[in-house]
């Protein structure tokens, strides 16, 4: 009988959500106007200037590597390692996560449409010798898959444009960040005042906009902490979100070590996978496509 975890599945999941995509939402932004004082109320002109460039900057770049580390609500404390690739789109996230005090280590990879989840002993010894379960992107499993394809569909992009949109957006200082001398900027949005409030000026699509604060909102948060740490050249060097969600706190931070290096990433090989939608044909559960 073929199985894996589903806490693996589920912190992955919510990785994609909170870590992946949120985390490296100040690399993918959309170009915005904030900085004309189109900001909320056109208050904190600086620090909603100098976030914005950072995002515009960031909005160029088609690859990143970084480190996380944090808390995902409902799952426990998670770290690694993940590399992705806009174009084309790929990504390695190599994890652990220790939920219920067992540590567990998975890794995943995202080629073309696939998901590939896996990659350890554990996994293998439940899947028949096998170290992979590959599933398509737009298949809508089972339970077990945790919401995988609708946190993959995130756009980190209008998530990382929140921001500049703080009331309270202020400077905190300057520190040093793995070696880096930068600038630390920090503001608070409330989730469900940014969905009635009217979207700024921006190349943000507002329909984007809203389904990134919609996102936030069936995690169950109100408050969103948003902190940037800004490098010399405009570079974000490190990243930090955190909330209360509905199921626990929301706590990841995000350190980039690589920027717009060729990332390259390969399916792991057809005879040490299993194939979900196959596996569920055969147990007579077709899967659903979007």
């Amino acid at each position: 009988m073929t199985r894996i975890s589903r806490t693996s599945f589920r912190v992955a999941g919510a990785l994609l959500t909170g870590a992946v995509l949120c985390g490296t939402a100040a690399c993918t932004a959309s170009k915005g106007t904030a900085a004309d004082g189109s900001g909320p109320e056109g208050f904190h002109a600086a620090p909603v200037a100098a976030v914005q460039k950072a995002v515009n900057k960031g909005a160029r770049l088609n690859s990143a590597s970084y480190r996380l580390s944090g808390k995902v609500p409902g799952q426990g404390s998670v770290e690694g390692k993940v590399s992705f690739s806009l174009r084309p789109r790929v990504a390695d996230m190599r994890m652990k996560a220790s939920v219920g005090g067992k540590a567990q280590e998975f890794s995943v990879r995202l080629v073309g449409g696939s998901m590939y989840l896996g990659g350890s002993s554990v996994t293998a010894a439940g899947m028949d010798g096998k170290h992979w379960i590959r599933f398509a992107m737009k298949t809508k499993g089972t339970d077990a898959l945790g919401g995988m394809q609708q946190q993959a569909d995130q756009d980190p992009a209008a998530q990382a444009s929140l921001l500049p949109q703080s009331k309270d957006i202020k400077k905190v200082g300057t520190e040093t960040v793995d070696g880096v001398r930068t600038t630390h900027y920090a503001g608070t949005v409330d989730v469900a005042e940014l969905l009635g409030r009217q979207a700024p000026k921006s190349a943000m699509d507002a329909a984007r906009r809203k389904k990134a604060i919609e996102q936030y909102g069936q995690l169950g948060v109100r408050k969103l902490r948003l902190d940037m740490w800004i490098g010399p050249d405009d570079r974000t060097v490190k990243f930090r979100e955190r909330a209360q969600a509905a199921q626990g706190p929301l706590d990841l931070t995000i350190r980039f070590f690589g920027v717009n290096k060729p990332v390259t990433v390969q399916a792991p090989p057809a005879s040490d996978t299993v194939d979900l939608a196959q596996k569920l044909k055969e147990s007579g559960i077709p899967p659903r496509t979007s």
